[in-house]
């Protein structure tokens, strides 16, 4: 797995010299103000593109509100961004790993080691639970 520039965001250098090698893959951490709204067609620009050929997987998505404890850039935003980018990765078939699973590090899946959701937890909680029951 190889990630991009720009904290690993930024996949546009494998358009003109993709890594040879036999099973490369290739990582993006498209965190929501790494590009302004609307992020599709930035998305595809800047790393999307690459699964047309190559495996894909954000190795770190998640958003958490201005207010809520950790806020820093690039990871403020809402349910908005969670909603454009699972159904980006899903339209793709791109994978994902939410981060992060830790009530100190943000942006945070839950508050504290009860397990106390955040609303990113809350978010992704729902949408990953939508995959079982499809089975």
């Amino acid at each position: 797995m190889v990630a991009g520039f720009n904290w690993a965001y930024d996949l546009t250098e494998v358009a003109a010299n993709p890594i040879k090698a036999e099973g490369i893959g290739y990582v993006s951490h498209p965190y929501p103000m790494k590009r302004e709204k609307p992020w599709e067609e930035k998305w595809t620009t800047d790393w999307g593109f690459v699964a047309e050929k190559y495996p894909v997987i954000l190795t770190e998505i998640g958003f958490c509100g201005p207010d809520e404890k950790g806020a820093h850039v690039p990871v403020i935003s809402d349910e908005s961004y969670g909603e454009a980018i699972t159904r980006y990765c899903e339209e793709r078939g791109i994978s994902y790993v939410v981060w992060v699973f830790d009530p100190q590090w943000s942006p945070m899946l839950f508050s504290d080691w009860n397990y106390t959701s955040t609303r990113q937890g809350k978010y992704f909680k729902k949408v990953l639970q939508q995959y079982t029951e499809k089975e």
